[in-house]
């Protein structure tokens, strides 16, 4: 019998904030090909090192996750925390990879779901200098003590919410519409193309008879 090949793994390296908020969303996609996410200090600055199969997961998939969970219009921080330590970062391996992490941005400028604000989070080619991994004590630092992070992710959620959440509405009298992201139009839907399925045949919020039913 033939021996089971490893697993071909692949790296990225992004920072946005204090770093227990992205370990939380990444490890959450362990199922789905995550390997290992560690917190630590890329070059200074916070953030995570996510390994993964990039057989069973790919950059692109990654980086969505990593634009719901980050704010690109502010370049000082992300949110309450301010400081150098805290500015997001994005590094790339390859060609490829800056290519997705560019051209996302870009589109999302396009858009105009962030606001008028440019998109400028920096890309930097190749892994960063340095990076020094959290102790093990300190990993999982939001499940681990959730009440320290209460306020902090209170803000975060509520701007994610309005940003990627959904729309309960009724139209011309009709009821029960849903309409997810509703404000991921033109050239966010090149970066999150699964919201043009989502919302397939539902109508959309402009003109009149529209009726907000929740948020």
């Amino acid at each position: 019998m033939a021996p089971v090949s490893a697993a071909a793994t692949a790296r990225m390296y992004v920072g946005a904030g204090d770093s227990a908020f992205l370990e939380r969303e990444y490890v959450d996609l362990k199922y789905a090909g995550v390997m290992d996410v560690v917190p630590g200090t890329m070059d200074g600055k916070r953030g995570v090192e996510v390994t993964y199969e990039d057989s069973r997961l790919d950059y692109a998939t990654l980086m969505r996750v990593y634009w719901r969970h980050a704010e690109p219009t502010q370049t000082n921080g992300q949110f309450g925390d301010i400081g150098d330590a805290y500015a997001p970062v994005i590094y790339v391996s390859n060609a490829s990879e800056r290519a997705v992490a560019v051209d996302a941005q870009k589109n999302l400028e396009t858009s105009g779901i962030f606001g008028d604000k440019p998109c400028a989070i920096p890309v930097v080619d190749g892994s960063p200098k340095t990076f020094e991994p959290d102790a093990e004590s300190e990993r999982n630092a939001f499940k681990t003590n959730p009440k320290a992070y209460e306020k902090a992710n209170a803000k975060r959620e509520q701007r994610f919410k309005e940003l990627w959440g959904y729309v309960q509405f009724c139209k011309d009298r009709v009821c029960g519409y849903v309409r997810f992201a509703p404000k991921c139009t033109s050239t966010c839907l090149k970066v999150f193309p699964e919201y043009l399925e989502r919302n397939s045949g539902v109508p959309t919020l402009d003109g009149p008879g529209v009726k907000i039913t929740k948020k």
